[in-house]
């Protein structure tokens, strides 16, 4: 493993009586460093509006979508799907029924059609879900699909695809059965991976686009079942790194900069950029996750201690975006739905002087202090603010005697150290599509073991709530769950994490939502067509 520098330790005194300065100071020192210019690009036949993503850690995040689920979501329709302000709208289905106390939805299909001509049917719809849920199925929500009949079963191989609770009594007519009530199936049915794709090579459109001959070039879908009602603008796409999509926004190169969370904050909050930044919250958690299997942090006493002195109000109020960037206490976003609130620990309540002499007792009772210090190895993805984060996090640390040296790889090597275990504590920032608790539980199972980690008491309530049918108790036993992993800290929570965006004046049908959601066919420029 390479050598990566230490930050060094103010003293207990100044760390103790001014924290919050500190870590705005810290913060800002890295956030103001200048940025470079990156390449111009080409201009479109048609003037569309044109979208620069973020490629690397931004798009990356766990849980959000990339560009190839934003190209999907454009060219191929859902059940439902996404408005301009992240609602839940039909979609292929022109309506739907909730019966059976919410165990059984009946979709009615409307009028649409391939390219080709035939009729887009619930058989479909059944052949996709089936596929999407069998073994080899690509869809990332397959463990939130578990309360549909048999799917357990399916996905794990000991059912046929055909036992799945989704039928097609008629063609037009698409019905899903539940074990037991999911609130977020309406929105989980929305998300790109569970469109409905044929199996040609490529795939024939249904949505509001097609691609041109450019790969990232986006035009009308004349099979489109809503093409005499509205013709969506043109969209030529872009990926890209950070630096580079600010330069094409500064220069008037691109009309929308999107698809980042953290990573890139700091770099577009310049006042060249303040009219035209777009800020929403997410249904997510930013931390760092602790190998617990080995090493200094399976002593739960070390992460007890390290937990509880992240001085994540003072990162949150640094950045000057709450609400929308939350402290976190838990491994639940603290932006998930009220009645999952309080799963937190109970040193929440104490003061942070309360907090810091807590962790000096617990770092004491297992051997470090500032003369007998202990150096962690902390994984981060490359980006100027999750290193300015740590660093104010070890500015903190460092009276304690506890010192980070933070390796720093690009995206795909940074996931393949969280996957071998390569680090003592690593940077997870994980986004979730719906209001699905257990989507930040569930790693922390003890079938996945992330991080080496494993509570079978939490296990129990987590089966429990799987089988439970009433929603407050199922609510209340996932709550349970969370306190317990809580204590644990098997993860260090810091904040719920945001996206950005940048958006110029003359585009029209962007809304910011908490879904994140932006589908292009409502998008237009004051040059598109």
């Amino acid at each position: 493993m390479k050598t990566a520098p230490r930050f060094p330790p103010p003293s207990a005194r100044a760390m103790r009586t001014r924290m919050p300065r500190v870590v705005l100071a810290v913060l800002l020192a890295f956030l103001m460093l200048p940025t470079a210019c990156g390449m111009a690009g080409d201009e479109g036949e048609y003037a569309p509006v044109r979208i620069v993503w973020i490629s690397g850690d931004g798009a990356g995040a766990v849980g959000m979508a990339g560009l190839d689920e934003y190209l999907t979501a454009a060219q191929h329709l859902g059940l439902t799907a996404r408005a301009a302000d992240g609602r839940i709208v039909p979609g292929l289905a022109s309506s739907w029924r909730v019966l059976d106390d919410g165990r059984t939805y009946v979709f009615k299909l409307r009028e649409a059609r391939w390219p080709d001509d035939r009729r887009i049917t619930a058989g479909d719809v059944v052949a996709v879900m089936q596929r999407q849920i069998a073994p080899g199925g690509t869809t990332p929500l397959i463990p939130y699909l578990f309360d549909v009949v048999e799917a357990k079963g399916v996905a794990a191989n000991r059912k046929p695809p055909r036992m799945l609770g989704v039928d097609n009594p008629r063609e037009d007519v698409v019905t899903i059965t539940l074990d037991r009530p999911q609130p977020a199936l309406l929105a989980m049915l929305a998300h790109p991976s569970l469109a409905i794709v044929r199996r040609d090579n490529p795939p024939p459109p249904s949505g509001a686009y097609r691609s041109a001959d450019e790969e990232t070039a986006l035009v009308p879908n004349p099979a489109y079942y809503e093409r005499d009602l509205a013709t969506p603008a043109p969209i030529m796409l872009l990926e890209t790194d950070v630096t580079t999509a600010l330069a094409r926004f500064r220069r008037g190169e691109a009309d929308i900069v999107t698809g980042a969370a953290t990573d890139g904050l700091s770099a577009s909050a310049g006042d060249e950029f303040l009219a035209a930044r777009r800020i929403e919250a997410t249904l997510g958690l930013y931390g760092y996750l602790a190998r617990t299997g080995s090493g200094p942090l399976a002593d739960t006493r070390i992460r007890r201690a390290l937990a509880m002195t992240v001085p994540r109000e003072d990162i949150a109020a640094a950045y000057n975006l709450v609400p929308a960037m939350q402290p976190a206490y838990g491994p639940l976003a603290p932006t998930l739905p009220e009645p999952y609130a309080g799963a937190t620990p109970d040193w929440t309540l104490w003061t942070p002087a309360i907090r810091f002499a807590e962790a000096t007792r617990l770092l004491a009772e297992a051997g470090h202090a500032p003369d007998a210090p202990l150096t962690l190895d902390v994984a981060l993805p490359l980006g100027r603010d999750h290193e300015a984060i740590l660093t104010a996090i070890a500015r903190v640390w460092a009276p304690l005697g506890v010192n980070v040296r933070a390796f720093k790889r690009p995206p795909d090597l940074h996931r393949r150290a969280l996957e071998s275990g390569d680090f003592d504590l690593a940077l997870t920032e994980r986004i979730v599509p719906a209001a699905i608790p257990e989507f930040f539980l569930s790693p922390f199972g003890c079938d996945a073991r992330l991080g080496g980690y494993c509570n079978p008491a939490a296990d129990r309530l987590l089966d429990e709530a799987a089988n439970e049918e009433d929603p407050g108790t199922r609510v209340g036993l996932i709550r349970r769950a969370a306190r317990l992993i809580a204590e644990d800290a098997p993860i260090l929570p810091v904040f719920s994490p945001v996206r950005w965006s940048l958006v110029a004046p003359g585009v029209s049908g962007w809304e910011d939502n908490l879904a994140g959601a932006h589908p292009p066919r409502y998008l237009s420029g004051e040059g598109a067509s």
